[in-house]
């Protein structure tokens, strides 16, 4: 049996105006745990990371759809954190101009591109959404339990630590 911490943090209130932004207690979660060169993938309005992808918001350093993204940057990161769309009432309304309205988890061809890449440029990954994943060749270091109280849906934070390299 593999072991890991699992701690339970609340959510706080996304104040910013902007929906899906971190609330300050992830915020600072992230900040606290993250160091060095740090990727940010769907970035939306946060600041966190040397680099920050997002497919249109002022707050990234690059716009760009992930997918073209992940395919061209050849670079290492201590650091890659994602934030992906998982779970938006309206979504298609909401994420027309996004380009992606459906969970990361449920789009199988592009998860195994960005696991892929995930191994292979970089040695940690913080990822927020509503499961824990797993990518080949990582173990799990740590999850975060953010609750938003209520009857709201539990997020999770996963902090994938590198444990092997793989031939790729």
């Amino acid at each position: 049996m593999r072991k890991f911490e699992i701690e339970a943090v609340g959510m706080g209130t996304n104040n910013t105006g902007y929906p899906g932004a971190f609330p300050p207690a992830i915020q600072d979660l992230i900040t606290k745990t993250v160091g060095g060169n740090v990727l940010h993938l769907f970035s939306g309005s946060s600041v966190i990371g040397n680099e920050r992808v997002d497919i249109e918001h002022p707050n990234a350093t690059v716009n760009s759809d992930i997918r073209q993204f992940i395919e061209q940057d050849e670079r290492e990161w201590d650091w890659i954190v994602l934030d992906p769309p998982y779970a938006i009432i309206g979504a298609d309304t909401k994420l027309a101009t996004y380009g992606e309205n459906k969970a990361i988890s449920s789009d199988v061809i592009f998860r195994r591109k960005l696991l892929y890449y995930l191994a292979k440029h970089t040695e940690n990954v913080l990822w927020l959404d509503f499961c824990a994943p797993v990518i080949k060749g990582f173990k799990r270091q740590k999850l975060w339990l953010v609750l938003p109280g209520g009857f709201h849906t539990v997020r999770v934070l996963s902090w994938l630590k590198k444990e092997m390299d793989l031939l790729l």
